[in-house]
Parts: C-alpha cells; structure tokens; sequence
C-alpha cells in the first residue's frame, strides 16, 4: 500500500470527490486503480455552508442506458434528457443547457488554469460518449463543420476552415492527452480556451438552425456545446475584451444564433450581439487603416465579419428590431473598409476537391449582395423618415433616387447565382452538387431579403406619405392592391426556393416571413374589398402552413393574431 498523502489526509482525490465515494488518501487511491483513472489532488475545498439556491442537480441520462462511473464522472456534469435522434424537442427541453463544469472559475486567482480548461473538455466528451456512443466525438463535430461550410457559410464567411479542422482534431480526438490547454505563457493558454470556444459554439450554433435531415444528432448536441462554449468564454471574457480578435466577435455571434434558437430569449441573443458589434467599435474594423495592424488572415476575417455584422446592423433600421450602433453618423472618421483586400487568403481548405478554382471568389460577390441590399434599404428608410420630420436635407427626387438605385442591386445578380444554374441535375458531380448548393444558399437569402424589404419600404413610403417616390398615389386601391402584388411576388419566390435552403436559414427566414405575415394581416383589418381581403387571407394561411413546416413559434402568434382580426371584423 503507497503510503498516505499528508497534504491530502482530510479530503478525497479529485474523482472520488467528483464520484462521491469513499476515498482512502493515499498517492494513488485503490478506487482510482481499480477504475484506472488519473489520481490527483488539484481540487480546491469549497467552504461548507448553506446550499446556494438554483445549484444544478445532478443526473444521470437514463434515457441512453447505463454508462460507466469513469465515463459519467470525469467531471461534474448536470445532464438534462435528450431525445433519441430526430425526435422533436420542446421549447423548454431546448431551453435547458447542460452545465458542464467543473470548479467554477472565480475559486481560482489567476484566472482559468489549463486543469479547469481539460475538465470542461472532458465533461463535454462524456456526455457525447454517453449520449452518442455509436458516434465517435470528432465524427460529430467535423459533420457541424461540413454542414456549415455548406449552408451557412456562403452567407457568413467567418471563420478560417483549416484552422476549425486542426481545433477539431486537438480537442476531440479519441486519445486520452490531459495537457491540450497547457502553454508556455498564459496567452497561449487562454489562445487555447478561446479555439475551443470556437469550434464549440460553432457546433451550438449549426446543432441549434439545421434540420434533421441534415444533422441527424442535432438535439442531442445543441445545448451541451452551448453550455461548454460559454463557460470557456466566461473564464476568459475579460481578457478577451481588453484583447480581442476575430474569435472573439465570431464566438459572440454564434452564441446569439444558438441562443435564439435554443431558447427563443430574443432579448438575450440581440445582447449578445450587440457585445459582438461593440467588440468592432473598439477594433474600429471599419477603417481600412485598422486592419494593417493584424496579419494578412486575421485581417480578411475581421474584414468579412464588419462587413456581416453591418449587414445586420442596417438590418435593425429596416425592421426596428434593436439599437443601432454601425451607422455612419456615429463613427469618428469616414468609413474606408473596403470590401475585399489586395490579397485574397483561402478561408476554405483547398485541399478538398469539391471547392474549385474561383469557388470561394464567387462565394465572396453572392455575399456581398446582402450589405448592399440592407444598406441601400436602411439609407432610403432612414431619410424617409427624416422627411416625415420636415428635414429639408431629404427631398422626394433624392428618395426616388435611391429607391431606383435600391431596385437596380438585383440586375447585377452573377449568372451562377441564376436560377437555370442552381438547379441541381443527375449529370453533377460531387463538386457541382456542393457549389450548386453553397449558390442555392445565397440566393434563397438574397431573394427573400429583397422581396421582403420591398414591403419593408412600402410601409415606411405610406408611414412617410411620400408613395409618390415609388410612383404610387393614395386613391383608395393602389397601395392595398401594391401590396398584394409583393405579397404574392414575396410567396412566389418561397414557393421557388426547396424547402431546405428556407430551413438551414433559420429565424432570420422566420422574420422575413413573420414581417410579411403582418402586413397581410394590416391589410386584412383596414381594407374593405372583398376580392383583397380573400386574397390577402389566402395567401396569410400559405404563410402559417410555411411557418409550421419551419417548426416556428411564429405561426402560434400569428395564428392568434389573425383570430384577434377575425372576432374584431365579426363584432
């Protein structure tokens, strides 16, 4: 028998703490030989006293059959049940985030250690050992990074895939390493967190958007790697303010995708969002001078990431969803980021055959479609809406202007963003189905965003009294009857597009189609013809069918709303 540990005689080893067994003290305890489990002492004691309330109950996943005692307690993790793969969630399961954990961070002096970093790992590949024993941990995370390569994207270029790949392959290998987190300097350490912070909340996001069909153990991995991901993040936020970089506004942004979707908190995504958006304040990512202090990738990312990050920021001024806080009035300088830089660095892996040549060059014009669409859009809005205010500054032929140059955006759509060149056919290859999609992708979102910014405009037109700018009058039927002619082009365009691409959108798909639902049922309660009010209630039930097809909580409020109509126009 080793003898006894003095420094360790009054409490248990870490994993017999961790089991909650009887532990004998010694260098090696005889329960960690049997199990053969690493022996050690790390552990800081908590002071006893009163239970804190809300501190997560332990359980074990009985719904995926028993699991071992080394396997379950490699760190202390509260599991919540998961569904078989496929089977659908309810919004309060999705709701629940596995806290996986182990010492909280604020026991420590020093920030994170590399220990505490190894705990989080190792709990969050417990639970996808038990959960998804068929499939092997890095199988499971490099299918979220292939399906997001492929459908998510085409749309946010954000992320450098050779680096996602190496990060997979470190942190969710099958070998046992316990030092992945351990660095030279506490940068390299906490550089090592924030990777894996990444690829996590990569994997929350893609999990929490993606249909079955294309993420068959979706549910299962949703809210683990959420969980995981923002408990890394947490342990290093404020270095990670004070010093940051790409990762750290990507991070932010996958965290408010997953959090929207997982949990419907609207209010907390678009917070976390702004934390994003206010990260690219204090980066001043949108002088080009800015970007000359960082390397030639790093400087590319950040360039696409301002550039997304815009785009949902004039989103917010077209919709009046939140705060703005990218507007060209509230920079200190002119903004002189230029779409792309001199040289273009590969985000993609070029090793993969499927890519092609000028893929990603191609990749990049569909994108930028979409910050030109919402600027073009926010700017006319916004200037109507300083006319409605008596501004002298905005007069109807500059409107006018702007909505014609609004309207011109969609004359320059590539040809491969066409649709006789999106189809995809039996003669296509590996690498011509996966192009054809990655296009398909953006041109369901560039289509659906346009269509729905029509209506967008429109209503501000009538808000503003200024309908004359898109050659309209206020005679009783025009603008009813303007409407319904989007409505319908709005519809159109849903019905042309495979139902998958609206799915792998997600809520901002759901938005669009919610906003139109609106309008339909504006129309439906202050017109009084008959032949628009059928067509109008036609097409608002196309769009509940629609949006419970995408699994939306939308179509319940909608639904609601149109009953609310219907009882008013009875009464």
């Amino acid at each position: 028998m080793p003898p006894s540990r003095s420094s360790a005689a009054t409490r248990a080893c870490d994993s017999c703490r961790r089991r909650k067994v009887k532990c004998d003290a010694t260098e090696v305890c005889a329960n960690c030989r049997i199990s053969q489990l690493s022996c050690r002492y790390t552990s800081v004691p908590r002071k006893r006293g009163p239970k804190v309330p809300g501190t997560p109950r332990i359980q074990r996943p009985q719904d995926h059959g028993p699991i071992a005692d080394d396997q379950l307690w490699l760190s202390p993790v509260s599991y919540t049940e998961h569904p078989e793969p496929g089977e659908a969630t309810s919004s309060s399961q999705s709701g629940q985030l596995a806290n996986i954990f182990s010492q909280p961070v604020a026991e420590t002096t020093l920030g994170p250690t590399p220990e505490w970093a190894q705990s989080v790992r190792d709990g969050l590949l417990a639970f996808m050992s038990s959960a998804l024993p068929a499939v092997p941990a890095l199988e499971a995370v490099n299918k979220c990074i292939d399906v997001y390569m492929q459908y998510t994207f085409p749309t946010t270029p954000m992320v450098h895939e050779p680096t996602l790949r190496a990060s997979a392959s470190r942190f969710f290998s099958s070998t046992g390493t316990t030092d992945l987190f351990e660095g030279q300097t506490q940068q390299e350490e906490i550089a090592r967190i924030q990777a894996f912070s990444l690829i996590t909340a990569l994997c929350a996001s893609v999990s929490s958007v993606m249909p079955d069909s294309l993420l068959p153990h979706r549910q299962i991995l949703a809210s683990p790697c959420l969980e995981a991901s923002r408990e890394m993040l947490k342990a290093i936020e404020d270095y990670d303010i004070e010093n940051p970089n790409s990762s750290s506004i990507v991070i932010r942004i996958f965290h408010a995708t997953a959090l929207q979707h997982l949990t419907g908190k609207t209010a907390l995504s678009y917070f976390i969002l702004g934390q994003a958006t206010l990260l690219i304040r204090h980066m001043r990512l949108h002088s080009e001078e800015a970007l000359m202090s960082h390397d030639a990738l790093e400087g590319q990312l950040l360039r696409y990431i301002f550039w997304q990050l815009y785009a949902a920021d004039k989103a917010s001024i077209c919709l009046s969803s939140r705060p703005v806080l990218l507007h060209e009035l509230l920079f200190d300088e002119e903004p002189s980021l230029r779409q792309s830089g001199e040289t273009l660095i590969p985000l993609l892996d070029v090793t993969r055959p499927w890519y092609g040549e000028s893929f990603e060059e191609r990749l990049l014009v569909g994108f930028h479609f979409l910050p030109r669409l919402w600027s073009s859009a926010a700017s006319l809005i916004f200037d109507m809406r300083l006319y409605a205010r008596d501004n002298q500054h905005a007069n109807k032929a500059h409107l006018t202007q702007t909505y014609m140059e609004f309207l011109g955006i969609m004359d320059g759509l590539p040809p491969w963003l066409q649709a006789a060149n999106v189809i995809i056919t039996h003669d296509d290859g590996e690498a011509a189905q996966f192009q054809k999609t990655a296009f398909w992708v953006q041109r369901c979102t560039v289509l659906v965003t346009f269509q729905c910014l029509r209506l967008v405009i429109l209503q501000q037109c009538i808000e503003s009294k200024v309908w004359d700018v898109m050659g309209l009058n206020d005679q009783a039927l025009t603008l009813p009857m303007t409407k319904i002619g989007m409505v319908h082009d709005f519809v159109q365009t849903l019905d042309d597009i495979p139902f998958v691409y609206l799915q792998v959108k997600g809520e901002p798909t759901v938005e669009r189609i919610r906003r139109v639902g609106s309008v339909l049922l504006e129309i439906i309660d202050n017109v009084s013809n008959e032949t628009i009010i059928m067509r109008a209630e036609h097409y608002f039930t196309r769009l509940l069918d629609l949006l419970a097809r995408l699994d939306s909580k939308s179509s319940d409020v909608l639904a609601e709303l149109k009953e609310l109509s219907q009882a008013r126009r009875r009464d």
